[in-house]
């Protein structure tokens, strides 16, 4: 089947990541369906939606096929734009190869659905990160893999892990030296790892590839992060500065879009169309506070 481009999107779309709205939470089944989940993205007012490759294959063990998963989307004008995770892509041996596996898995669908981008990162503790070097050599090596599929590829920083904040996941970038690779910064990390805007301003505004949106009830100390990272609050209803987050971004001239990614029991345990549309109108009065002066 012949790749979907879709309608571009930009600083103005917002796209429910899949976490968002799958009604479950990590690394486990969606709760939802996948045509529920995308009419009530639709209808909240989102551009697009995340995906992962074990929901899609999840949703063509339910019976779903290409075409009609395609027409669900067309039919609601909605791109699939996000497509994740990819992690010990950094690594050889096994853990490398896992990791192709999992990126051959999202270029089979990005040529059925017109996915923007794909998302990257480390998983493991720093002491077990390859050296810079080499990771920015295995970064290049998956760019070229997936610009051969027309797509994007987003590393994103983890503070408790070996690429711990925009710094390094901008060297390595740099390193890698591929356009279509660039940092997706995530606004629950990139405050938690110390809200580092002197980094991003030296990042080209379109190696900022992907955002995503969601806010905190408190900055945690390192110890925690984990378990904070799965107690997210809607933007707006937390301490982060997302006006001046957003101000930052504009002011950087970074073109991407927007993915709010809440993942908190709370959002989980909404009915779906209430999940969708908080999640897509606090992140929207937050941008539009920040664009108003």
């Amino acid at each position: 089947m012949a790749r979907s481009t879709g309608r571009a999107l930009g600083r103005d779309d917002l796209i429910a990541s899949h976490y968002t709205i799958s009604g479950a939470d990590v690394m486990r089944p969606a709760r939802h369906s996948f045509a529920q989940r995308v009419a009530a993205a639709a209808v909240a007012g989102f551009s697009g939606i995340g995906w992962t490759p074990d929901d899609y294959d999840a949703c063509r063990a339910a019976g779903l096929s290409d075409a009609e998963m395609r027409a669900i989307l067309d039919d609601h004008g909605i791109s699939a734009a996000e497509l994740e995770f990819v992690s010990d892509w950094a690594h050889g041996g096994e853990r490398g190869a896992a990791a192709r596996r999992t990126e051959d898995r999202m270029y089979a669908m990005a040529e059925v659905f017109g996915t923007r981008h794909i998302n990257v990162g480390e998983l493991r503790a720093p002491g077990e990160m390859e050296p810079l070097e080499a990771a920015a050599e295995r970064f290049a090596a998956m760019c070229d893999r997936a610009a051969a599929h027309g797509l994007l590829v987003a590393i994103e920083f983890l503070p408790w892990t070996g690429i711990p904040d925009p710094r390094t996941a901008w060297e390595i970038c740099r390193l890698a030296g591929r356009r279509n690779g660039g940092l997706l910064v995530d606004s629950w990390h990139y405050f938690h790892s110390g809200a580092d805007a002197a980094t991003l301003r030296t990042v080209p505004a379109d190696q900022i590839v992907a955002i995503q949106f969601d806010d905190a009830a408190r900055i945690a100390p390192a110890a925690d992060m984990l378990y904070d990272t799965l107690h997210r609050s809607m933007p707006g209803e937390g301490v982060f500065d997302l006006v001046g987050f957003i101000r930052l971004l504009d002011e950087i001239g970074v073109q991407a879009p927007i993915s709010v990614e809440i993942i908190a029991p709370g959002q989980q345990q909404r009915p779906l169309e209430e999940a969708s549309r908080v999640a897509h109108d606090t992140s929207a009065a937050v941008i539009a506070r920040a664009r108003s002066a």
